[in-house]
């Protein structure tokens, strides 16, 4: 081999050694409900959320954030723990300072308050989760405190939560309604719907009576008002993104 083949040969080596190294060994795959199957797309991650018009946002374990614009992501500014979308389109995240932020169309403003889990309601109002537990709802100005205590929230057109006894609720008009089972995630779907990941990464949604099982395992998951769902798999299961990608 020639040292001109040989450098350029380690060179190729290199760059996919660095590329497929980028994913960590906490980010899961990328999947996409779809006719009653998850379908994979390229793509890893920790968190993610769902727009409006079905495209999911990924946090990956080095938070950082990327968007899917028709079928490819782009990396964003930024870092993050937790992101949420509400259903006019506005997103918001939980940054690495544990501070709230949301999306501006280039940057990230940071908004009062500090949190550890964060949803976004179909008027665009955010709602978290502070480290003691304690609920809170964005009113347009400032963040003002719910009842109950919770591990994590899903707020769409109905607001759910894991409670602090890991047990699912579902708001009522002015109290929290407890639904049968427990999980780690929650996500609020379609109205009347939610979707729940449980202590081992077992898929649950609830359909009009209770919570059934879904095939496949997941760390979080994600659904829109519409019911557009995507999930991220179970750790190191990802595919690294094509050409295009990030």
């Amino acid at each position: 081999m020639s040292a001109r083949s040989f450098v350029a040969a380690l060179f190729a080596f290199t760059m996919l050694t660095s590329v497929a190294g980028a994913q960590g060994a906490s980010d899961g795959g990328i999947f996409r409900w779809n006719n009653g199957r998850w379908a994979q797309v390229d793509g890893f991650g920790t968190r993610i959320a769902v727009a409006p018009d079905g495209e999911p946002w990924v946090v990956n374990s080095s938070y950082e954030i990327y968007r899917s614009m028709n079928g490819s992501f782009e990396k964003l500014p930024g870092l993050a723990k937790d992101i949420g979308i509400g259903g006019e389109g506005s997103v918001w995240i939980i940054g690495t300072d544990d501070g709230v932020y949301r999306w501006n169309g280039s940057n990230w403003d940071r908004v009062e308050g500090t949190a550890v889990a964060i949803s976004v309601d179909r008027s665009g109002a955010a709602w978290v989760i502070n480290t003691s537990g304690q609920i809170y709802q964005w009113n347009g100005q400032r963040f003002i405190p719910r009842s109950g205590t919770a591990r994590d929230i899903g707020a769409g057109t109905e607001v759910w939560i894991i409670g602090s006894d890991q047990q699912t609720y579902r708001r009522g008009a002015n109290e929290w309604t407890p639904m049968g089972g427990s999980g780690v995630r929650i996500s609020a779907g379609a109205e009347g719907t939610a979707w729940v990941v449980n202590q081992t990464g077992q898929i649950f949604r609830w359909e009009s009576d209770g919570f059934r099982r879904v095939n496949g395992t997941a760390m979080d998951i994600a659904a829109n008002a519409t019911g557009e769902t995507w999930m991220i798999g179970t750790r190191g299961g990802g595919r690294r993104f094509g050409r295009g990608g990030r």
